[in-house]
């Protein structure tokens, strides 16, 4: 080899370290950065006609397991739908009191049942009397609680959807600019690791949001579709919207695609809202909540045709004395399904301004009521003000037979309660299996920065294996100058 060929290969040694050195110290410096895969330079012979000329830098490489990523994905869609329903059902448990021993609709039920079986073992006691109409206001009081605290709920969870299907559209965005800067960089012979570690990252956010599949283009670019094969970005991104009622999802022309969506917060979300009377955990729970919690104070309200002895059967048809309330110790309006508004549901505004009395007569047969296990009340299909007796309760998401009153509200409180710790248990799983392929990925993508320090040192070798060959090149050019001159 000439001296020439030498120092062109040593020159080509040197600027190969030098970038290969820049490559690993990038690496270092992002060591701990989230989603940053380990890079590496790809090198090419560089040949002059039969003879090797040294190598050049042709492009740079980064660590990738796309079945691990998609693995990954598929976990934090998970996490997410389930972290979303487990924060929703925790403020569920809160607004029912549930975890207090026992939760207060229980305990203002068993006060104001009590109150009556004390009233109707001493039918004179004027306190007695009063304390009947106050635990009858701690228990109204009670069901209003509930029930703003669950239209507030709606209301968040609704902006929360709003919220979230913003994000799913900033990050559908985010991946079609990606993915055009990616194709630019090929054309133009430009790194494009870093741009599709950050799409990489894009496409894990759109994940918290719902389910998603990547598929490879030619290009460089990636199309992102939903589980039921929906378009999320293919050349461009989708754009949704949520709907006027704020309980589901549309597409960019305005159709509903809520289904479509699976997994992930927006799901979760969704279901929530949702209107179906579902068994399902953590479907339609405001629907549920609102259904159910009517129907139990329909039990204090309604009278039936066949005066069965329901609470204000029983009330309505005893004897009235001179002060005494003759009918509705409970008022409520009632809406067109037959069933009370909860936020008006009161004792009657007479009895709590002591205008009149509870009756004496009915706190014998009230006392009987509580104990029935054949009252539950429900409205007549088709006549929304009329109901009928049997021993079936029937809400949305509840049926429970043969119970007596404070067994129906037992029922209600352990059947959101059961849910709730369900959905809890499967939250826990869902993070550590996240946590699990996070850190997997992480330790085959990412920086090794003992394996970075051994590619250092090796990279160093070669730097001063080349700088020691141009300076013996120099010396040996300097000494042919000498014995020529």
């Amino acid at each position: 080899m000439s001296l020439s060929g030498a120092l062109t290969v040593a020159l080509s040694g040197l600027q190969t370290s030098t970038t290969a050195a820049q490559v690993i110290s990038g690496n270092i410096s992002n060591s701990q950065t989230q989603g940053y895969t380990a890079k590496t330079i790809n090198l090419e012979a560089v040949t002059s006609g039969s003879s090797t000329g040294g190598v050049e830098l042709s492009g740079y490489s980064r660590v990738t397991n796309n079945i691990l990523s998609a693995t990954l994905n598929n976990a934090t869609s998970n996490a997410s739908f389930l972290s979303t329903q487990n924060g929703y059902m925790t403020q569920v448990q809160s607004i029912l009191n549930s975890t207090n021993n026992p939760p207060v609709l229980s305990s203002d039920l068993s006060n104001f049942q009590a109150a009556w079986t004390q009233y109707a073992a001493s039918p004179s006691d004027v306190t007695l009397e009063k304390t009947v109409v106050s635990t009858g206001q701690a228990l109204a009081s009670t069901i209003n609680s509930i029930a703003v605290q669950t239209t507030s709920l709606q209301t968040n969870v609704q902006n929360d959807l709003s919220t979230a299907v913003q994000s799913l559209n900033t990050a559908l965005a985010e991946v079609q600019t990606l993915n055009t800067e990616i194709t630019s960089a090929r054309v133009n012979k430009q790194p494009t690791v870093n741009l599709e570690d950050l799409r990489d990252q894009a496409i894990n956010t759109i994940s918290q949001y719902t389910n998603v599949t990547v598929m490879q283009r030619s290009n460089g670019q990636v199309a992102l579709y939903t589980s039921s094969g929906a378009a999320l970005v293919d050349g461009l991104a989708q754009t949704f919207s949520v709907s006027v009622d704020g309980n589901s999802i549309l597409n960019a022309v305005g159709a509903d695609a809520s289904s479509s969506l699976t997994g992930g917060k927006l799901q979760a979300t969704t279901d929530f809202l949702s209107s179906a009377a579902s068994t399902s955990n953590g479907v339609g729970v405001i629907t549920k909540l609102q259904s159910q919690l009517q129907n139990f104070a329909n039990l204090f309200l309604a009278t039936t045709a066949t005066n069965s002895g329901s609470f204000a059967d029983t009330y309505n048809s005893a004897a009235t004395k001179t002060g005494e309330q003759g009918n509705s110790f409970f008022t409520a309006s009632i809406n067109a399904d037959g069933l009370p508004d909860m936020t008006t549901f009161s004792v009657n505004s007479s009895l709590a301004n002591g205008t009149t009395t509870a009756k004496t007569a009915a706190a014998s047969g009230i006392n009987n009521a509580f104990s029935a296990t054949n009252l539950a009340i429900t409205v007549v299909p088709g006549s929304p003000i009329t109901y009928t007796t049997s021993s079936t309760f029937l809400a949305a998401g509840l049926t429970t037979q043969h119970q007596t009153y404070a067994g129906i509200a037992t029922a209600i409180l352990s059947g959101f309660q059961q849910a709730a710790n369900a959905i809890q248990t499967q939250n826990t799983t869902a993070a550590a299996q996240k946590t699990y392929y996070q850190s997997s990925l992480s330790s085959q993508t990412g920086v090794n920065t003992d394996t970075e320090l051994v590619n250092l040192t090796n990279w160093e070798n070669s730097y001063a294996a080349s700088a020691h060959v141009i300076s013996t090149i120099q010396t040996m050019m300097k000494t042919l100058e000498n014995m020529v001159g």
